[in-house]
């Protein structure tokens, strides 16, 4: 007996084939899809950073004081977070659940910090500003050992030499570099230059001084972020909203700006800028909304400690847009003192994740 063998039509086979790769390819984008979401947090984070390095790095690209444009962001940001606490969440907007002081504290060192780093931003590169805004870190470890009672560890000694180090080098990069330029220039030794010589030196500390101030003010700013957190980490045991407190400190910082965008017409009189106000201001204010919010589900989805290891893309995030609209670079020796800093921050954020871990 002859076998009969039954021949399978090729279309049959070909729909087989294309079935089972739309399978395999619906099966990688679920895979891929379930992996973005599982660290949605991280995303979330990172869209966040990038959206709050760009408002603030616009405010360089405005003709108009940074201050009067905060004014409306301010004045956004306390509304819609009163708003949201009294009517939807009912919170009471003066209830203090019995921390006083740190509810004080916060406000204060909340606002403070905004308003000293966008001071610093008028005499620093953006780069720069958030490289030193980021040993808050390092700060903040150092003032939970003051106040929480918290054990010093060798790490902690070694993060900070890191930190103090990398300081060095960030800040100490350019002023440095223009010094030694100077120097090296023998036309300022030449004795027939000597007045232009004297006006090139002259200026030279100049641009040094309001540098300085800068690296000051951007100091004092990571300083009181650090208090900041010290003063949030008592409320948030205490339950307090998140939203209660984003109100208190948006509020105060904008009866500051206020304070002085008035001040600072009576030694250079000039009118307010509506338009850009109405404008850039309303969008940047709505901006840090949207960077609220993510910042809010990113805690929820991820540890704090890996979501302060991504706070160090801001110095990233900051070199590439002063490259793209200024053409500005930074000489090595930043990036090696950036490196640094962040280096510190993510010893310390590792540290305290397996600490949290045991």
């Amino acid at each position: 007996m002859t076998e009969k063998h039954e021949q399978i039509p090729l279309q049959i086979i070909l729909s087989d084939v294309s079935v089972a790769n739309e399978e395999s390819s619906s099966s990688i984008f679920v895979t891929i899809w379930h992996g973005v979401h599982e660290h949605s947090g991280i995303w979330y984070m990172l869209t966040g950073n990038f959206i709050f390095s760009c408002c603030t790095f616009a405010l360089k690209l405005i003709p108009a004081d940074m201050f009067d444009i905060m004014i409306m962001r301010f004045l956004i940001q306390s509304v819609v977070f009163g708003l949201y606490a009294t009517f939807y969440k009912k919170y009471n907007l003066f209830n203090t659940n019995g921390q006083p002081l740190a509810c004080a504290m916060n406000i204060f060192m909340s606002s403070g910090t905004n308003l000293t780093y966008l001071a610093a931003f008028y005499f620093l590169p953006l780069s720069d500003l958030n490289a030193i805004k980021y040993t808050y870190i390092v700060w903040a470890a150092i003032l939970s050992i003051i106040f929480f009672k918290d054990r010093f560890k060798l790490i902690n000694a070694f993060a900070l030499i890191l930190t103090i180090t990398g300081l060095i080098l960030a800040t100490k990069s350019q002023a440095l570099l223009k010094i030694f330029n100077h120097l090296l220039d023998r036309s300022i030794l030449n004795s027939t230059i000597l007045n232009s010589s004297t006006t090139i030196i002259s200026s030279t500390v100049t641009i040094s001084s309001y540098y300085y101030l800068g690296i000051t003010l951007a100091f004092i700013s990571s300083l009181t972020k650090a208090t900041q957190m010290i003063a949030r980490k008592q409320l948030v045991k205490t339950k307090q909203p998140h939203s209660v407190m984003n109100f208190h400190f948006t509020a105060f910082a904008l009866i500051a700006a206020l304070i002085y965008s008035i001040a600072r017409r009576f030694w250079q009189p000039e009118p307010y800028p509506w338009k850009l106000m109405l404008t850039f201001g309303v969008a940047i204010g709505l901006c840090h909304l949207v960077t609220n919010a993510f910042y809010a589900k990113a805690l929820k989805r991820e540890s704090l400690q890996l979501l302060s290891i991504l706070g160090a893309l801001d110095i990233v995030h900051a070199c590439i847009l002063q490259y793209i609209f200024l053409q500005l670079t930074r000489p090595f020796i930043f990036y090696i003192g950036a490196t640094l800093i962040a280096l510190s921050a993510v010893i310390l954020s590792v540290d305290s994740y397996v600490t949290t871990k045991k």
